[in-house]
């Protein structure tokens, strides 16, 4: 380090140029390498304040739209009179709910003219049916409905069918009551000591 310092500061070295090279010609293959670099680590520089920009605009959004989302959710809660559990029952029992593609799902009648004689047909009206008989079993029975309230917005509503012995959900949000799932639920046993 000493001897470097002694070089540079020697007015009678006259091969040491501005920038420290030794040869005193510069080259422009010793500029490109270090132009590249010089591209590189200020693009990446101008990538980082660039996703530092959009990670500040996204919390601010977040920020500011949370609470009018939560303001919607709220103000368009459904009431628990709003829920029909027999309603929404036979509407699950009859596959309304189920995808097209599902195969207890009945088909529907396709576009001729004699619809009393297609088989889509006989399935939908085949499923109503048994889906009114089913709910109105389950009423018999004596199924339970339970609204469960999660910080007014929204809602989750359960019914337990006693005889099949399963649990079908209803998410309540938006003004409308959409199914999510049915679930078998273990059945209850005595003890006996």
């Amino acid at each position: 380090m000493l001897e470097s310092n002694t070089e540079m500061s020697n007015p009678r070295n006259k091969n040491v140029s501005s920038s420290g090279n030794n040869s005193g010609t510069s080259s422009v293959g010793d500029q490109q390498p270090q132009s590249e670099l010089v591209s590189i680590g200020l693009s990446f520089l101008g990538a980082l304040i660039a996703a530092r920009c959009l990670a500040v605009v996204s919390r601010l959004a977040t920020v500011l739209a949370a609470p009018a989302v939560g303001f919607y959710l709220f103000t368009t809660c459904p009431t628990n009179e709003s829920f029909d559990g027999k309603r929404e029952l036979k509407r699950v029992l009859r596959g309304d709910e189920l995808p097209d593609d599902h195969p207890n799902k009945p088909k529907p009648p396709s576009s001729t003219h004699n619809v009393y004689l297609q088989k889509g047909f006989l399935e939908k009206a085949i499923a109503k049916v048994s889906a009114s008989i089913e709910a109105e079993a389950a009423a018999l029975a004596g199924y339970k409905v339970e609204i469960m309230d999660i910080g007014g917005v929204f809602k989750i509503a359960s019914i337990r069918h006693p005889i099949t012995k399963t649990a079908f959900f209803w998410l309540g949000a938006v003004h409308k009551w959409r199914y999510i799932m049915a679930k078998d639920f273990p059945t209850e046993h005595s003890k006996t000591d």
